[in-house]
């Protein structure tokens, strides 16, 4: 475990960086409780442990749970399917291959669900420092201004977020999180229901239970994006079963010529001319409430789809488009438009595996592929740097690591 220091600055003690060399003699000044799951800098697994987060959580997985079953169970056999001569019955290649289908989408849609609510949204570390571009714009800013510029969420005068410019020696303040009392990069925005500052924030999500920024907004996108398209997938057995149930009970040909080719549909995709529609009549109302989960929740992704496509494409997330900023004005000054949108978003990768180095979008679309973002600009996106041996600390992409073997506590400690 890790132990951050504090120094002395101008008479006060404030909090510095966490060092990986081993200090001289120190003074423990406080103790950290290190927890198994939680959203602080010393937790081991972030997971946010919000009431109504993880509540909606549980939903998410019960409905896509209970698509598969209506699905699978009672959607398909009376349709797909042939009986035997013990009066059981057997699924038709069509049937396996729709049932197949449908429950790959659905655990390709958990999994991402699961990755964007487990994984650091790019909480800002308490020892993040300022980018050296930063550096040189502050200095010269309090050359020009002789004192330090004042911001909405800047600490000013003697607290946490001044220092002394090395080219001016006049105080330049440092944008300052009052909540986090740490380092504020430019991008980054303080979340009320996580408690930490967190890089190109989109929004708190409590259906993923965490917030959407630039550590798993990948995740997220695939969570909507599957689940849209399982509920699609799921409203078109619906229509195709509800013709091909219409025309078998009207004995005759339909009436239009769109109910005739979706009943054609029906029949020549389960080889069947007189289906069975529904096992028993308690299956109707399992049906309806598939009907009304497909319908709401394909409607509500498929908005986000569309609102997120333009978050993507234009590099500005829904809070900065609420305060006005542009793509430009929220990059970081060393790193205006160093990647695009979607490779912030789903990565950049330079492998040679077969399978990935194939098709870069493959690697977009799977959840249980790693956000990579070059080294060269890594640090230029998220808009801070860290001290000595930090960068070893991970949390999935962004997940901190103990630089030796401590305990289940944190010291804090002052030279």
């Amino acid at each position: 475990m890790s132990s951050g220091r504090a120094t002395q600055r101008r008479g006060k003690q404030i909090m510095s960086s966490a060092s990986c060399a081993n200090p001289p003699e120190e003074l423990v000044v406080a103790t950290v409780l290190r927890r198994k799951c939680g959203t602080s800098p010393f937790d081991e697994h972030w997971l946010n442990l919000d009431c109504c987060g993880l509540v909606c959580s549980a939903i998410t997985y019960f409905l896509h749970l209970y698509g598969c079953y209506s699905v699978c169970l009672v959607l398909l056999p009376p349709w797909m399917s042939s009986e035997m001569p013990n009066n059981s019955r057997q699924l038709s290649f069509w049937g396996y291959l729709h049932s197949g289908t449908f429950c790959v989408i659905a655990f390709l849609a958990l999994m991402s669900h699961f990755k964007a609510m487990t994984t650091d949204p790019g909480a800002v570390p308490p020892d993040a420092k300022p980018l050296l571009e930063e550096d040189s714009l502050a200095a010269d800013e309090g050359k020009s201004a002789n004192q330090s510029f004042l911001e909405e969420d800047v600490t000013t005068g003697t607290g946490l977020g001044d220092r002394i410019s090395p080219v001016t020696h006049t105080r330049v303040a440092r944008r300052m999180c009052r909540r986090c009392n740490a380092y504020k990069p430019t991008r980054a925005h303080h979340c009320s229901v996580c408690k930490r500052c967190i890089v190109k924030m989109d929004h708190h999500c409590p259906w993923v239970n965490n917030c959407v920024g630039i550590g798993n907004h990948k995740y997220f996108l695939l969570f909507v994006f599957y689940t849209c398209v399982s509920c699609m997938y799921s409203l078109c057995l619906l229509m195709c079963r509800f013709f091909g149930c219409l025309h078998a009970h009207e004995g005759g040909m339909p009436r239009t010529r769109s109910k005739a080719v979706l009943a054609a549909v029906a029949r020549v995709a389960v080889h069947q001319s007189t289906p069975q529609c529904l096992d028993k009549p308690g299956d109707l109302l399992t049906i309806t409430g598939l009907v009304v989960e497909a319908i709401l929740f394909g409607l509500f992704t498929f908005c986000m789809i569309v609102d997120q496509w333009d978050v993507v494409n234009t590099n500005v997330t829904n809070i900065d488009r609420l305060k006005g900023i542009g793509g430009t004005e929220s990059s970081s000054p060393g790193a205006l438009f160093a990647l695009s949108g979607w490779q912030e978003v789903f990565g950049e990768y330079k492998t040679r595996r077969w399978f990935y180095g194939r098709s870069r979008l493959v690697v977009w679309l799977s959840p249980f592929a790693r956000v990579c973002l070059p080294h060269s600009v890594k640090n230029e996106i998220l808009g801070y740097r860290r001290s000595c041996g930090l960068d070893n600390f991970k949390r999935a992409e962004f997940k901190m690591e103990s630089c030796d073997n401590g305990g289940p506590q944190e010291q804090v400690s002052i030279l």
